[in-house]
């Protein structure tokens, strides 16, 4: 299977999962695929499937956020869901990353201008999580690099208006303790905005991940992928056989004898 081609990559909007459809081919993998390539496969799509949820939490706690500011005996539990999900959605990408390239099997293609090769583009996330995994073994580092954070610092952008005038907040959050009272940055940028809220960025230990614009490195992944397993699971060997996905079950659980005697 090849790795990379440019028909799949397109910016991928906030609002759009890129979370595999119901007849997705990640869904549908035959009872005779080798187990081994099956468990890459259900560990592809339980990553995207995290990725894709933890964002949304993100992109909606952070668009209430800005647009609702919460007060100061609020803002320590608000944060910690903030950065809960933020750090989830970088352990998935890592975890799709590893699972993605380590994938038996896959045959790659020559990176071109246009598409960085898919290690680059998520090195940050890799070393984001290093970071976060190695707190307390990093700490000196963290403070050289002049964060001084546990948690890190999350910044996005949210748009608060259209009509008559462009209104947008470009906000930071940054739990724990400071050494000074702290300002808001004032470097000007651009940016095109993915309405309302767009460049979610986690910054620890002096790396910074966009995590609005990796969605579109990943989508473009997941989509080639779901198109060369649709062509391999049509295949005669596989094509017809049964496909067992996701289970869930429960069985009522009555109290012994003795148990209802105890209560008695």
């Amino acid at each position: 299977m090849s790795d990379k081609s440019n028909k799949w990559f397109s910016p991928v909007p906030g609002n759009e999962h890129i979370l595999i459809g119901r007849d997705s081919s990640l869904r549908r993998i035959p009872v005779n695929v080798v187990p081994k390539q099956a468990v890459f496969l259900d560990g592809i799509r339980h990553a995207i499937e995290v990725m894709d949820v933890g964002f949304h939490r993100l992109r909606n706690g952070l668009t209430k956020a800005a647009l609702e500011p919460p007060n100061a005996a609020d803002l320590p539990l608000v944060g910690a869901g903030l950065f809960l999900d933020a750090w989830a959605v970088v352990d998935a990408i890592d975890r799709f990353r590893q699972l993605y390239t380590g994938f038996p099997g896959m045959t790659r293609v020559d990176a071109t201008e246009d598409i960085q090769p898919l290690r680059e583009a998520l090195q940050t996330f890799r070393d984001l999580r290093n970071v976060g995994d190695h707190i307390a073994q990093r700490a000196d580092v963290i403070v050289a690099k002049g964060d001084g954070a546990a948690l890190g610092e999350l910044t996005w952008l949210t748009g608060a208006q259209l009509l008559p005038k462009v209104v947008a907040w470009h906000c930071v959050l940054r739990p724990g303790t400071f050494r000074s009272e702290p300002s808001l940055p004032t470097i000007p940028f651009e940016t095109k905005l993915d309405w309302p809220t767009d460049c979610i960025c986690l910054k620890a230990g002096g790396y910074q991940g966009n995590l609005s614009q990796v969605r579109t490195d990943i989508a473009g992944r997941v989509r080639h992928l779901e198109s060369q397993l649709d062509s391999v699971f049509s295949l005669p060997q596989h094509k017809g056989l049964p496909v067992i996905n996701d289970f869930f079950g429960r069985r009522p659980v009555q109290p012994s004898y003795e148990d209802r005697g105890n209560k008695d």
